[in-house]
């Protein structure tokens, strides 16, 4: 049973529909709910919206942060998408300094722009990502295959061991990162046609 967490600033029928066509099985977690984490082997964390206001709706309910630290310490596979990425770092600077997951020691800031270059800010579109370290979630998955971001803020690694693919706008920034079973991915898997389908697929049928 995969699970997808609901912050209440989150779009989540794009992904739920998505893990629904692969032929999974999910429930929508809200963070209001104790112990729901109880009967799911993966958790999705989406995000749309600001690294503030992610923050803000989840530090509402103290309870709910223990019971995630204890779902990610038995090993369950975890995976932020776009801002869910983000929010799987320590700190964010969007607004505001706002505190993350921790799972992932790393900042968040503004990406580098240049308009006189094109380089405009959210980098909306079609990109492809550099993959420098393999991992069995990149199953089917081909080196430079492109997919679709939303974004305007960067994860800052404080350790490159967690960087497993880039992808280069006006510079560097990672685009997937993964600490043991807690995995992010910048792009939008549920919006990346037939490869984001697949690392997708890989994730939800990933054991650890």
């Amino acid at each position: 049973m995969i699970g997808i967490l609901d912050l209440e600033v989150c779009n989540l029928t794009s992904v739920s529909s998505a893990v629904y066509n692969l032929g999974f099985d999910f429930k929508v977690i809200k963070i209001s709910e104790k112990g729901k984490l109880d009967d799911i082997s993966h958790l999705i964390i989406p995000g749309v919206g600001s690294f503030s206001n992610i923050s803000k709706e989840f530090y509402k309910n103290k309870s709910f942060k223990p019971e995630l630290e204890n779902f990610k310490n038995k090993g369950c596979p975890i995976l932020g998408i776009c801002l869910g990425m983000q929010f799987l770092a320590t700190e964010g600077n969007e607004n505001y300094k706002s505190k993350g997951l921790n799972f992932i020691d790393a900042t968040v800031n503004l990406m580098e722009s240049d308009s006189s270059k094109n380089f405009n800010l959210p980098h909306v579109g079609w990109n492809e990502i550099n993959i420098v370290k393999n991992h069995k979630l990149f199953d089917g998955i081909q080196n430079k295959s492109n997919f679709y971001f939303v974004h305007s803020y960067k994860t800052i690694l404080k350790n490159d061991d967690n960087l497993f693919a880039e992808t280069i706008y006006l510079k560097n920034f990672p685009s997937i990162i993964i600490n043991d079973n807690v995995v992010g991915f910048q792009f939008h898997p549920e919006k990346s046609s037939k490869n984001g389908l697949k690392i997708l697929e890989n994730f939800c049928s990933w054991k650890i």
